[in-house]
């Protein structure tokens, strides 16, 4: 005998979530995304010094970035493996990109301490087929 997993409508019933998601999980997404946002809004309204050239392309770049960020961090927050392993990928992609443009600030390295965390807590995460 199988036990149902729909209701009596058809719709799916809400089981219990099979990895729950800890409140340090929950606080690092939510300064990752409010960082986000001031990231890109620094971004766009002068924060930062254009040389021209090559150089001007770079707020529309470093929105982009953070975009994938906020797409990791929507992983993370949601406890799928793919959100900690594109978060570590996006941040470092970041940095280089930063890096290139001449933009590189030492403060930005401290996306790796969530980017740590969020391995540590890689074996507790759903595995998405």
């Amino acid at each position: 005998m199988s036990i149902s997993r729909h209701d009596e409508l058809g719709y799916k019933k809400k089981g219990k979530r099979k990895s729950p998601r800890p409140i340090l999980i929950t606080i690092l997404c939510l300064i990752v995304f409010i960082y986000g946002i001031l990231e890109i809004a620094y971004s766009f309204i002068g924060g930062v010094t254009l040389k021209g050239g090559v150089d001007t392309i770079y707020p529309a770049v470093n929105a982009l970035m953070v975009v994938f960020t906020f797409v990791a961090a929507s992983g993370v927050w949601s406890m799928e493996k793919w959100g900690a392993i594109s978060f570590i990928i996006v941040v470092t992609v970041k940095l280089l990109v930063d890096l290139l443009f001449a933009h590189f600030n030492w403060y930005e390295l401290l996306y790796f301490i969530p980017a740590v965390l969020f391995l540590m807590r890689l074996p507790k995460m759903r595995l998405t087929k």
